[in-house]
Protein backbone atom coordinates (compact mmCIF):
# COMPACT_ATOMS: atom_id res chain seq x y z
CA UNK A 1 0.00 0.00 0.00
CA UNK A 2 1.51 3.45 -0.78
CA UNK A 3 0.41 6.92 0.78
CA UNK A 4 0.17 9.81 -1.70
CA UNK A 5 0.91 12.26 1.43
CA UNK A 6 1.18 11.53 4.62
CA UNK A 7 -2.44 11.99 5.44
CA UNK A 8 -3.44 9.59 2.23
CA UNK A 9 -4.14 5.68 1.87
CA UNK A 10 -5.07 4.34 -1.59
CA UNK A 11 -7.65 1.97 0.50
CA UNK A 12 -8.69 1.59 4.37
CA UNK A 13 -6.03 -1.16 6.02
CA UNK A 14 -6.59 -1.85 10.05
CA UNK A 15 -3.00 -2.99 10.38
CA UNK A 16 -2.05 0.30 8.43
CA UNK A 17 -4.19 2.45 10.21
CA UNK A 18 -3.67 1.60 13.86
CA UNK A 19 0.09 1.73 13.56
CA UNK A 20 0.45 5.16 11.78
CA UNK A 21 -2.55 6.98 12.22
CA UNK A 22 -4.99 5.96 15.24
CA UNK A 23 -4.46 9.12 17.55
CA UNK A 24 -1.54 10.02 15.49
CA UNK A 25 -2.61 12.50 12.35
CA UNK A 26 -5.76 12.44 10.12
CA UNK A 27 -6.13 9.59 7.19
CA UNK A 28 -7.86 10.39 3.84
CA UNK A 29 -9.32 7.36 1.98
CA UNK A 30 -11.06 7.84 -1.13
CA UNK A 31 -13.69 5.89 -1.59
CA UNK A 32 -12.79 4.40 1.92
CA UNK A 33 -16.28 4.45 3.44
CA UNK A 34 -17.73 1.46 1.98
CA UNK A 35 -14.30 -0.05 3.23
CA UNK A 36 -14.64 0.37 6.76
CA UNK A 37 -18.62 0.21 6.67
CA UNK A 38 -18.80 -2.45 4.48
CA UNK A 39 -22.53 -0.55 3.13
CA UNK A 40 -23.91 2.39 1.87
CA UNK A 41 -26.41 4.81 3.56
CA UNK A 42 -29.12 6.02 1.54
CA UNK A 43 -31.59 8.83 1.58
CA UNK A 44 -34.34 6.30 2.20
CA UNK A 45 -32.03 4.92 5.60
CA UNK A 46 -32.14 8.75 6.40
CA UNK A 47 -35.74 9.05 6.36
CA UNK A 48 -36.08 5.64 8.09
CA UNK A 49 -34.11 6.52 10.73
CA UNK A 50 -35.47 10.20 11.06
CA UNK A 51 -38.88 8.81 11.51
CA UNK A 52 -38.08 6.63 14.13
CA UNK A 53 -36.28 9.45 16.09
CA UNK A 54 -38.99 11.56 15.92
CA UNK A 55 -41.24 8.96 17.11
CA UNK A 56 -39.17 8.10 19.94
CA UNK A 57 -38.80 11.52 21.47
CA UNK A 58 -35.17 11.59 20.44
CA UNK A 59 -33.97 15.07 20.13
CA UNK A 60 -33.20 15.89 16.33
CA UNK A 61 -31.15 18.92 15.48
CA UNK A 62 -32.39 21.23 12.21
CA UNK A 63 -32.37 24.13 10.43
CA UNK A 64 -35.06 24.05 8.53
CA UNK A 65 -33.97 24.02 4.69
CA UNK A 66 -29.97 23.79 5.58
CA UNK A 67 -29.33 20.73 7.64
CA UNK A 68 -30.74 18.26 9.79
CA UNK A 69 -28.49 16.20 12.05
CA UNK A 70 -29.22 13.05 13.88
CA UNK A 71 -27.03 12.09 16.97
CA UNK A 72 -26.85 8.16 17.59
CA UNK A 73 -28.44 7.74 14.19
CA UNK A 74 -27.36 4.05 15.18
CA UNK A 75 -30.31 3.73 17.59
CA UNK A 76 -32.92 4.01 14.92
CA UNK A 77 -31.21 1.25 12.13
CA UNK A 78 -30.60 -2.30 13.73
CA UNK A 79 -27.77 -2.84 11.13
CA UNK A 80 -26.03 0.11 11.94
CA UNK A 81 -26.48 -0.67 15.96
CA UNK A 82 -24.59 -4.08 14.77
CA UNK A 83 -22.07 -2.92 13.17
CA UNK A 84 -21.28 -0.14 16.00
CA UNK A 85 -21.06 -2.79 18.33
CA UNK A 86 -18.93 -4.61 16.28
CA UNK A 87 -16.91 -1.61 16.12
CA UNK A 88 -16.66 -0.90 19.45
CA UNK A 89 -14.29 -4.40 20.09
CA UNK A 90 -12.12 -2.92 17.24
CA UNK A 91 -11.68 0.05 18.18
CA UNK A 92 -11.30 -0.68 22.06
CA UNK A 93 -14.38 1.69 23.08
CA UNK A 94 -16.73 0.28 26.19
CA UNK A 95 -19.21 2.27 23.17
CA UNK A 96 -19.23 3.40 19.51
CA UNK A 97 -22.13 4.91 17.53
CA UNK A 98 -23.24 6.12 14.61
CA UNK A 99 -23.93 9.70 14.02
CA UNK A 100 -25.32 10.97 10.61
CA UNK A 101 -26.06 14.90 9.15
CA UNK A 102 -28.29 15.73 6.01
CA UNK A 103 -27.82 18.98 4.52
CA UNK A 104 -29.90 20.65 1.93
CA UNK A 105 -27.46 23.95 1.01
CA UNK A 106 -23.79 24.97 2.20
CA UNK A 107 -23.65 25.08 5.62
CA UNK A 108 -21.36 23.79 8.10
CA UNK A 109 -21.01 23.70 11.58
CA UNK A 110 -17.95 26.14 13.68
CA UNK A 111 -14.91 24.70 14.38
CA UNK A 112 -14.76 22.69 17.27
CA UNK A 113 -12.61 19.43 18.72
CA UNK A 114 -14.14 16.41 20.09
CA UNK A 115 -12.76 13.73 22.79
CA UNK A 116 -13.67 10.99 20.62
CA UNK A 117 -11.80 10.03 17.39
CA UNK A 118 -14.24 10.32 14.46
CA UNK A 119 -14.63 8.94 10.79
CA UNK A 120 -16.55 10.92 8.89
CA UNK A 121 -17.90 7.89 5.93
CA UNK A 122 -19.43 10.43 2.99
CA UNK A 123 -22.40 8.85 0.97
CA UNK A 124 -23.51 12.01 -1.41
CA UNK A 125 -22.77 15.47 -1.85
CA UNK A 126 -19.34 16.91 -0.95
CA UNK A 127 -17.61 18.38 2.12
CA UNK A 128 -14.70 20.61 2.60
CA UNK A 129 -12.80 19.61 5.72
CA UNK A 130 -10.00 21.75 7.87
CA UNK A 131 -8.23 20.02 10.71
CA UNK A 132 -5.81 21.44 13.31
CA UNK A 133 -2.77 19.91 15.60
CA UNK A 134 -4.27 19.57 18.79
CA UNK A 135 -0.80 21.28 20.21
CA UNK A 136 -2.56 24.58 20.35
CA UNK A 137 -5.67 24.06 22.44
CA UNK A 138 -5.28 24.96 25.88
CA UNK A 139 -4.54 21.75 28.46
CA UNK A 140 -7.19 23.09 31.14
CA UNK A 141 -9.39 22.83 28.33
CA UNK A 142 -8.90 19.14 27.71
CA UNK A 143 -9.08 18.31 30.88
CA UNK A 144 -12.37 19.90 30.83
CA UNK A 145 -13.46 18.14 27.48
CA UNK A 146 -12.87 14.45 29.28
CA UNK A 147 -14.87 15.33 32.30
CA UNK A 148 -17.78 16.59 30.53
CA UNK A 149 -18.10 19.68 31.31
CA UNK A 150 -20.38 21.75 29.48
CA UNK A 151 -19.81 24.54 26.90
CA UNK A 152 -16.63 23.56 26.14
CA UNK A 153 -15.06 22.45 22.81
CA UNK A 154 -15.30 25.03 20.57
CA UNK A 155 -12.21 26.21 19.50
CA UNK A 156 -10.85 28.46 16.65
CA UNK A 157 -8.62 27.01 13.95
CA UNK A 158 -4.91 28.13 14.08
CA UNK A 159 -3.24 29.41 11.30
CA UNK A 160 -0.51 26.67 11.15
CA UNK A 161 -0.11 22.79 11.44
CA UNK A 162 -3.76 22.79 9.18
CA UNK A 163 -4.31 20.73 6.94
CA UNK A 164 -7.33 20.52 4.19
CA UNK A 165 -9.57 17.80 2.82
CA UNK A 166 -12.04 17.26 -0.24
CA UNK A 167 -14.45 14.85 0.92
CA UNK A 168 -16.56 13.45 -2.00
CA UNK A 169 -19.22 9.99 -2.09
CA UNK A 170 -17.62 7.22 -1.06
CA UNK A 171 -14.70 8.56 0.47
CA UNK A 172 -13.47 8.45 4.48
CA UNK A 173 -11.63 10.65 6.30
CA UNK A 174 -10.34 10.33 10.28
CA UNK A 175 -10.62 12.79 12.76
CA UNK A 176 -8.09 11.81 15.68
CA UNK A 177 -8.93 12.96 19.23
CA UNK A 178 -8.41 16.15 20.38
CA UNK A 179 -7.87 17.14 16.58
CA UNK A 180 -9.75 20.31 16.08
CA UNK A 181 -11.86 20.55 12.81
CA UNK A 182 -14.71 22.62 10.52
CA UNK A 183 -16.56 21.48 8.13
CA UNK A 184 -18.46 22.99 5.29
CA UNK A 185 -20.52 20.86 2.78
CA UNK A 186 -20.89 22.28 -0.61
CA UNK A 187 -24.84 21.90 -1.05
CA UNK A 188 -27.05 18.93 -0.83
CA UNK A 189 -25.52 16.16 1.11
CA UNK A 190 -25.13 12.72 3.31
CA UNK A 191 -22.77 11.38 5.66
CA UNK A 192 -22.17 9.37 8.51
CA UNK A 193 -20.39 9.57 11.14
CA UNK A 194 -18.83 6.75 13.20
CA UNK A 195 -17.31 7.76 16.84
CA UNK A 196 -15.49 6.37 19.28
CA UNK A 197 -15.41 7.81 22.54
CA UNK A 198 -12.46 8.39 24.40
CA UNK A 199 -12.60 7.31 28.02
CA UNK A 200 -10.81 8.93 30.74
CA UNK A 201 -8.83 7.28 33.32
CA UNK A 202 -11.25 8.47 36.03
CA UNK A 203 -14.18 7.05 34.17
CA UNK A 204 -12.34 3.56 34.08
CA UNK A 205 -11.69 3.52 37.56
CA UNK A 206 -13.97 5.30 39.89
CA UNK A 207 -17.07 3.76 38.89
CA UNK A 208 -15.82 -0.05 38.96
CA UNK A 209 -14.11 1.22 42.43
CA UNK A 210 -17.88 1.73 43.59
CA UNK A 211 -18.70 -1.71 42.02
CA UNK A 212 -15.92 -3.59 44.31
CA UNK A 213 -16.95 -1.44 47.37
CA UNK A 214 -20.74 -1.83 47.40
CA UNK A 215 -20.20 -5.45 46.86
CA UNK A 216 -17.90 -5.85 49.98
CA UNK A 217 -20.30 -3.91 52.14
CA UNK A 218 -17.14 -1.40 52.45
CA UNK A 219 -18.37 2.05 53.86
CA UNK A 220 -21.77 0.91 54.89
CA UNK A 221 -21.68 2.34 58.15
CA UNK A 222 -24.05 5.78 58.62
CA UNK A 223 -22.57 9.05 58.86
CA UNK A 224 -23.38 11.24 61.90
CA UNK A 225 -26.46 13.45 61.57
CA UNK A 226 -25.85 17.03 62.02
CA UNK A 227 -28.98 17.78 63.60
CA UNK A 228 -29.91 20.99 65.17
CA UNK A 229 -30.24 19.46 68.48
CA UNK A 230 -26.14 18.62 68.84
CA UNK A 231 -24.22 20.59 71.40
CA UNK A 232 -21.19 21.98 70.14
CA UNK A 233 -18.87 19.50 72.10
CA UNK A 234 -21.51 16.74 70.69
CA UNK A 235 -21.01 18.68 66.75
CA UNK A 236 -17.12 18.17 67.35
CA UNK A 237 -17.40 14.80 68.20
CA UNK A 238 -19.26 14.32 65.02
CA UNK A 239 -17.24 15.85 62.67
CA UNK A 240 -14.12 14.03 63.97
CA UNK A 241 -15.78 10.73 63.54
CA UNK A 242 -16.22 11.60 59.85
CA UNK A 243 -13.34 12.63 58.68
CA UNK A 244 -11.50 9.46 60.62
CA UNK A 245 -14.32 7.45 59.00
CA UNK A 246 -13.40 9.26 55.40
CA UNK A 247 -9.93 8.54 55.98
CA UNK A 248 -9.90 5.07 57.03
CA UNK A 249 -12.20 4.30 53.72
CA UNK A 250 -9.90 6.02 51.83
CA UNK A 251 -7.19 3.99 53.12
CA UNK A 252 -8.74 0.83 51.73
CA UNK A 253 -9.63 1.83 48.40
CA UNK A 254 -6.03 1.51 47.91
CA UNK A 255 -5.77 -2.14 49.45
CA UNK A 256 -3.87 -4.27 47.65
CA UNK A 257 -7.01 -6.68 47.38
CA UNK A 258 -9.52 -3.62 46.19
CA UNK A 259 -6.85 -2.84 43.56
CA UNK A 260 -7.05 -6.35 42.06
CA UNK A 261 -10.74 -6.65 42.05
CA UNK A 262 -10.84 -2.99 40.28
CA UNK A 263 -7.68 -3.96 37.86
CA UNK A 264 -10.01 -7.78 37.40
CA UNK A 265 -13.09 -6.00 36.40
CA UNK A 266 -11.08 -3.46 33.80
CA UNK A 267 -9.80 -6.29 31.75
CA UNK A 268 -13.58 -7.80 31.88
CA UNK A 269 -14.70 -4.30 30.60
CA UNK A 270 -11.77 -2.82 28.48
CA UNK A 271 -9.38 -4.91 27.92
CA UNK A 272 -11.15 -7.26 25.44
CA UNK A 273 -10.36 -6.25 22.30
CA UNK A 274 -8.68 -8.62 19.65
CA UNK A 275 -7.05 -7.88 16.48
CA UNK A 276 -9.32 -6.47 14.29
CA UNK A 277 -9.89 -8.16 10.67
CA UNK A 278 -11.82 -5.70 8.17
CA UNK A 279 -13.63 -9.18 6.52
CA UNK A 280 -15.34 -9.32 10.05
CA UNK A 281 -16.73 -5.89 8.90
CA UNK A 282 -18.09 -6.51 5.74
CA UNK A 283 -18.42 -10.62 5.40
CA UNK A 284 -21.95 -10.35 5.42
CA UNK A 285 -22.54 -7.90 2.71
CA UNK A 286 -20.19 -9.69 0.30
Amino acid sequence: MTSETPFEQSSFDFEVFFSHYWRRRPLFVAGGAKDLLGRTWTEDDFEAALAGARSSGAQVKERAGEVTFIEQVSRFDADLRDRADRFASVFGTPQTWFDSVRTHARSGIGSHFDHSDNFVLQQSGTKEWTLASPRHIDKKDIVRRMMNHPHVGAHELPDEDRVSFTVRPGDLLYIPLFWPHSGISRGSSLSLSLVCPAISLQSAVLPLLVQVLRSRGTGHQPIPAFHAGLSPQERANAEFALAKGTRALLNRMIDETVVDAVLALQAEHFIGARAPQADDMVSADR
